[in-house]
């Protein structure tokens, strides 16, 4: 078990980030396509020049000269004529008039799934998202079929999109230096500008990679890794946001649920009689589970890695949550899994491999069927486990994230990861779980908590 002390980001960069942000914004919407064009050239230009100079010095480190001096060549070559080519034919404005023109089609139809989705289960935003649907798919026809002509549209566009994470960044820094993410009675929440789709639903499996190699290079040691941010004044952790990692399946894209003390909640598709379409579409379930056989389940049986951020909310925003526990659980129904109707007939039920029995064999949890209310279908792009946890944490001052057609849990980590490196916010621990032999007792985490919190702050003082 491995603990470190991680530091806060700084406040200030936040506040500089949001004006250059904003200053983009507005070149992009104001000024002309040419000016656009060329301010992306040299942007993409850099960043091949940069991460081909990266790439050069780590190869350099490793002996591998050859492999570093064909990767500078090919981006410098890249950067240079990525400039040229912008001068001569403005072909700068066809690479991201057809990614954005694709990625809106998907989006499109990712909008209409989720209408159909309200019309079929009589739930709210049916037109909202049909609407959106059409816009999207026209918005995608326009830039593939002609993505040249249509590029000052899709500049005023991304000018928008700036500005309001422009927003978003500021709203970081007013909240870093107010304090007031810390108020106790605060259970309304900030909305986070989401980032783009494609890069959030692929943050999982970067995670992943990230993790393999900082343990192949012997940077985790141990099955814990526990950062602390030493700088709050919050020391008592009562709930934890856990994102789930895997390459398996569709769980790839991640997995999202809460726990409470020793209890973890979980929303998803646990009833495998009721799913169809590789599990994208399903009956919804809710499943209530012991925190430390739940957490050795997911890392030993389903090969997992679980990100755990630990939050300390106050009694009224941790009643908050319960009450929405309680609430979602009333709109439920017990789920008998066929392992416990094996048992009801003499039998033993070790060989069923479903998800419902093995929560309730292997980790003593119970699994419930949503009957009512808007989680009673799943669906993999909007009524998921993402939804889910978010609803559950409406009244817990804990920020949320301003979701488009796809809710991820790449979205939900970058979030969450955002107010763990920010000062002043309550997301204050963060646990990555990785092998399941060190995680015995969840006293004996709470403790380790308390003591690792204790000699964080003993740290500080002397400093200060």
């Amino acid at each position: 078990m491995q603990i470190i002390k991680s530091k806060a980001r700084k406040s200030w960069p936040s506040l500089v980030f949001a004006i250059v942000l904003f200053i983009a914004g507005l070149v992009f919407i104001f000024m002309s396509e040419k000016i656009v064009q060329m301010i992306l050239a040299i942007a993409l230009a850099a960043v091949l020049f940069v991460y081909g100079t990266i790439r050069l010095v780590a190869c350099w480190r490793n002996n591998d000269m050859s492999h570093g001096a064909v990767t500078i060549l090919i981006c410098y070559f890249a950067g240079f004529g990525l400039i040229g080519l912008n001068y001569k034919l403005s072909g700068i404005a066809v690479l991201p008039s057809l990614t954005v023109g694709i990625v809106s089609l998907i989006l499109g139809v990712m909008r209409l799934l989720i209408c159909v989705s309200c019309i079929k289960n009589k739930l709210k935003g049916a037109l909202r998202n049909g609407i959106s649907a059409v816009l999207c798919v026209a918005f995608g026809l326009f830039l593939i079929v002609h993505p040249i002509k249509n590029f000052s549209l899709l500049s005023i566009i991304a000018g928008f999109y700036m500005i309001f994470y422009a927003v978003t960044m500021l709203g970081d820094f007013i909240a870093s230096v107010s304090k007031s993410d810390l108020d106790e009675d605060k259970i309304s929440r900030r909305a986070h500008f989401a980032l783009p789709n494609l890069y959030t639903a692929i943050q999982p499996a970067l995670m992943i990679e990230e993790i393999n190699k900082y343990r192949k290079d012997g940077k985790i040691v141990g099955g814990m890794l526990i950062e602390r941010k030493p700088d709050s004044p919050l020391d008592t952790v009562n709930l934890e946001i856990l994102v789930h990692l895997t390459t398996q399946g569709l769980n790839k894209f991640g997995h999202v649920d809460l726990a409470v003390k020793d209890k973890v909640y979980s929303y998803g598709t646990y009833d495998s009689s009721k799913v169809s379409l590789g599990g994208f579409v399903a009956q919804g379930t809710f499943i209530v589970v012991p925190k430390i056989p739940y957490l050795k389940h997911c890392l030993d049986y389903q090969q997992k890695y679980v990100i755990g951020f630990g939050a300390a909310l106050s009694e009224k925003q941790l009643a908050g949550v319960q009450k929405n526990i309680e609430e979602l659980l009333s709109q439920c129904e017990p789920l008998e899994s066929q392992y416990e109707q094996a048992v009801k007939r003499g039998e033993d039920g070790k060989q069923f491999d479903d998800s419902a029995s093995n929560i309730v064999r292997d980790v003593g949890g119970k699994v419930y069927t949503v009957v009512e209310g808007p989680f009673k279908r799943y669906f993999g792009i909007n009524t998921n486990c993402v939804r889910v946890a978010d609803w559950l944490l409406t009244d817990s001052g804990v920020d949320r994230l301003t979701f488009n057609a796809i809710s991820t849990p790449g979205g939900y980590y970058s979030m969450l990861d955002n107010m763990f490196e920010r000062k002043n916010t309550r997301i204050i621990r963060k646990t990555s779980y990785i092998v399941a032999d060190e995680i015995d007792d969840l006293e004996e985490l709470r403790s380790l908590a308390r003591q690792t919190a204790a000699e964080m702050k003993k740290s500080d003082k002397a400093v200060d």
